[in-house]
């Protein structure tokens, strides 16, 4: 699945938590030959993980518990929906109607899957090498599709006060303020204030860097 790991590690800086993925990716590959139906439901699993990673990071009143409880289809199509409002480039027709092949994966998975469902031994139903390929190929290419337009999308992260330890620690040596801590009543009281001395502080290591 190089495409879809490809588009990840071109991601990695910007979302460290996304790099639990590459595990879900390196079960598909170790099993497409020897375990063809582990490797179709790792599919599934990967294409609800990362729509949800997508809808979560770009919709501020995302609620889990409610994206939880959704269906494979409805899940996916959420999060392209929400994703095509940010941007307007995705085809989101054309998607939306892979989809309803995408359905197929995820009724293949509960009729043949060795992870979710127990069965019995021997099974009734088996996938070949074939089709497992197969389901691994459009998977790699809806994803990659997928984040390659996510990646497009500007996100105004919200400003965390641990986001920053060294200009906090900066701050405190510089203004004690006995067993408090200055930098952090600074951000709880007076937001702006705070911002304003982080970008002081962030523009001044920036020159300093430039003239060394």
């Amino acid at each position: 699945m190089k495409q879809t790991k490809d588009i990840l590690k071109q991601l990695e800086s910007q979302y460290t938590n996304i790099e639990y993925y590459y595990v879900i990716v390196e079960k598909i590959e170790e099993n497409v030959d020897s375990n063809p139906d582990i490797a179709i439901e790792s599919c599934k699993s990967l294409l609800e993980g990362i729509s949800k990673f997508i809808w979560k990071q770009i919709d501020t009143s995302y609620d889990a518990v409610k994206v939880d409880k959704m269906d494979f289809h409805p899940l996916v199509r959420g999060a392209v929906n929400e994703l095509s409002n940010f941007n307007e480039d995705l085809e989101v027709d054309f998607v939306n109607k892979i989809n309803k092949l995408i359905v197929s994966i995820g009724e293949v998975r509960n009729r043949r899957g060795d992870i979710s469902h127990g069965r019995l031994s021997p099974k009734e139903y088996f996938s070949d090498t074939h089709f497992s390929n197969l389901v691994m190929n459009i998977t790699d290419n809806m994803l990659s599709y997928i984040l390659h337009c996510f990646s497009k999308v500007s996100i105004v992260k919200e400003l965390e006060y641990a986001d920053n330890p060294d200009f906090n620690e900066k701050l405190d040596l510089e203004n004690p303020f006995g067993f408090l801590s200055y930098s952090k009543a600074l951000f709880e009281q007076d937001q702006v204030a705070y911002e304003q001395e982080l970008q002081d502080y962030l523009d001044t290591k920036e020159t300093e860097e430039i003239d060394v």
